[in-house]
């Protein structure tokens, strides 16, 4: 099977997508590379299944009053298709939104192929031509940072290689995971490193979680503890990983210090003084 790469799509993939769309004949779609060009410069956000030199699939979706929604959905190979159903949902999760809506016809098989993916029928419609058109929706697994809990000790230990006993204790102060619903995807901690310093571990991901800037997700809530429990700085190693996320760090008041990045809450009174 093909190994897609589920990304968003620019101006130059316009001729590929309205190919797919021709022979696909779905009503509406933007069957002209010019059309498709068009929506890609106005603010349509479109997805695309890339097996290069191919495109094998594309979607188009929006985020809209809190609600998730895609149509245009158009797939060469059908597990194409699924794969990026399943990467607008990614999106829709890194936004914050839990529901993903789409409507599609009541008839060929369509309703049987979404309900295989998790949708459900939640409202109808008839369409130009009379032809009714169902609402089909989907409640996403919520995509959270919180505090480390006892029932997260062994997938906290299969990501870091630390003892399960340690967490199976009870929660640890400065211990935090990202979770998609119920399952660990994440964690990071925080660390006294003396007179006043956090060290924060660089956080960790399991795989298929990279490249959804969940790190941010996980060093600002550690920041927020060092903070808030009196650390003057927070420190974290410079691991090559992190160098795609400079700007972001930079946003969130990281500055690369050498070997470390570094956040700076307040500086320290000794420090003032033999200023």
């Amino acid at each position: 099977m093909p190994d897609w790469v589920c990304r968003p799509a620019t101006s130059e993939d316009a001729e590929a997508i309205a190919d797919l769309y021709a022979a696909s004949g779905i009503p509406g779609a933007p069957a002209l590379s010019g059309q498709v060009d068009v929506m890609l410069q106005t603010g349509h956000a479109f997805l695309v299944a890339d097996d290069d030199p191919y495109l094998d699939a594309a979607v188009r979706f929006r985020d809209d009053e809190g609600i998730g929604w895609f149509d245009l959905l158009v797939s060469a190979h059908a597990p194409a298709g699924v794969r990026l159903i399943r990467a607008v949902e990614r999106v829709f999760q890194d936004r914050g939104l839990r529901l993903a809506r789409v409507w599609t016809p009541e008839t060929a098989g369509l309703p049987a192929y979404f309900a295989r993916l998790g949708y459900l029928p939640i409202g109808q419609r008839a369409a130009d031509g009379g032809e009714i058109e169902l609402l089909l929706e989907r409640r996403l697994p919520l995509l959270t940072v919180r505090e480390q809990r006892r029932s997260d000790a062994t997938a906290i230990a299969a990501l870091t290689g630390e003892d399960p006993w340690f967490f199976e204790q009870g929660a640890r102060p400065g211990w935090f995971v990202a979770s998609d619903g119920d399952r660990l995807v994440g964690v990071t901690s925080v660390r006294d490193a003396g007179r006043g310093l956090a060290r924060v571990v660089a956080p960790v991901l399991a795989p298929g979680y990279e490249g959804r800037n969940l790190e941010l997700w996980l060093l600002e809530r550690a920041a927020l503890f060092a903070e808030t429990n009196g650390y003057h700085t927070a420190e974290m190693p410079a691991e090559p990983g992190f160098e795609r996320l400079k700007r972001e760090l930079e946003d969130r008041r990281w500055f690369r210090d050498g070997d470390a990045w570094r956040r700076v809450f307040f500086t320290p009174r000794d420090e003032i003084e033999n200023d």
